[in-house]
């Protein structure tokens, strides 16, 4: 049995409920001068005037093999030199594709070793195009639509929720009062998504340092949840990056790299 105090006192916090509710959620009246004044927050390569990059990507081979190198040394060490035999290099053009290329040292002794060394190929490819989709839609360009597109910002309080349509996709972006974006989810018909961003204050803007994010396809196998740290230092008085640290699970299966890229060469405007 409830105590009879609490049926004066439920409909009163019900009511309070609904009125802080009502009160946290309102539109914001100036909501183009925030987009904007968001916009021009966030560093970008574009406004900087890159046209495009290009770099020399090297992983961090004794990492992955540190277990096999503890375990049988003369085994891992020659699987170390032929690791380090293989070259990759990747091309950021002014379309905004990435274009991952690489070649080895010594062709494959045997058909096991060239499907081994196609697997290497294909999931660097994956991994560094991964990152740069989510990359790009922070450094390269802005990570809010334009102040004059269709979308809805409201007024929580302490922070901006930000709502539109990406082609077929649904966006909430949410945003502190200091224009930090803390989270972006995306639900689409193919996957959900969410982003929580972070960032270091620079002089030209907010510089990306790193994500965490959870990808969960709408059904079948592939969720995926990923922690990334990003270096960056000025080539040709552009920000690009120099090295990521990305830890992920996908379907329950831990996986840790370490890319660092060097040799940056860069076109500009």
């Amino acid at each position: 049995m409830r105590p009879c105090w609490l049926k004066f006192c439920l409909p009163l916090l019900l009511l309070c409920g609904v009125a802080v509710a009502a009160q946290a959620q309102k539109p914001v009246t100036d909501r183009k001068k925030v987009i904007e004044d968001a916009r021009h927050a966030y560093y970008s390569l574009r406004t900087a005037g890159m046209d495009e990059f290009r770099a020399t990507i090297k992983p961090n081979w004794e990492l992955v093999l540190k277990d096999q190198l503890a375990a049988d040394p003369a085994a891992a060490q020659a699987g170390l030199k032929l690791l380090n035999g293989l070259h990759f290099s990747m091309l950021l053009d002014q379309n905004d594709k990435v274009t991952v290329t690489h070649h080895a040292d010594t062709a494959p002794a045997n058909e096991q070793q060239r499907q081994g060394f196609d697997q290497i190929y294909s999931g660097m490819d994956q991994a560094i195009n991964g990152f740069f989709t989510t990359w790009e839609l922070f450094m390269l360009n802005s990570p809010l639509p334009a102040a004059d597109s269709d979308y809805q910002l409201e007024d929580l309080g302490t922070q901006y929720r930000l709502s539109y349509k990406d082609g077929k996709s649904d966006v909430v972006t949410m945003m502190g009062k200091n224009l930090i974006i803390t989270d972006i989810k995306v639900n689409s018909a193919e996957f959900i998504s969410s982003v929580r961003p972070q960032f270091v204050h620079t002089a030209k803007g907010f510089v990306l340092t790193g994500y965490d994010a959870d990808y969960k396809p709408t059904s079948g196998p592939g969720v995926v949840k990923l922690a990334l740290k990003i270096d960056h230092q000025p080539v040709s008085g552009l920000q690009l990056p120099v090295n990521i640290v990305l830890d992920s699970v996908m379907d329950g299966a831990p996986t840790h790299m370490e890319l660092a890229f060097s040799g940056h060469e860069v076109k500009s405007h």
